[in-house]
């Protein structure tokens, strides 16, 4: 199973702070983390190329999965683009359609109802 883990130590707030590893192959241990003393714990993945922490945090996901079509759409939610149908303006944002038939309320006002 690969798995996309964000740098741990050594970050330099771009592309080059996500690596792709494969959990079978490449991880030696998986142990609990805590960034700080306030934050919670997450898992971190150590594997020979460095560790790794399982991406938690909205922009590290925003970053790390644009390159396979994601796009923020608002401060809590990230939506796959190949996967919308339409979207819909509502008075507080926009209704995203998928084409599998569920939806998502974002509030960004979007004024193309069309697919991408």
């Amino acid at each position: 199973m690969d798995i996309i883990g964000v740098k741990m130590h050594g970050r330099q707030d771009d592309d080059s702070d996500f690596v792709l590893f494969n959990l079978g192959k490449d991880v030696n241990c998986i142990e609990p983390w805590q960034i700080s003393g306030n934050a919670g714990r997450t898992l971190a993945f150590h594997t020979e190329k460095g560790s790794f922490i399982a991406i938690h945090l909205m922009k590290d996901a925003d970053l790390a999965y644009s390159q396979y079509g994601f796009e923020s759409m608002d401060r809590s939610t990230i939506v796959n683009t190949s996967k919308i149908k339409r979207k819909e303006p509502s008075d507080k944002g926009t209704w995203i359609y998928f084409t599998d038939g569920s939806r998502v309320h974002v509030r960004k006002n979007s004024t193309n109802d069309s697919v991408k």
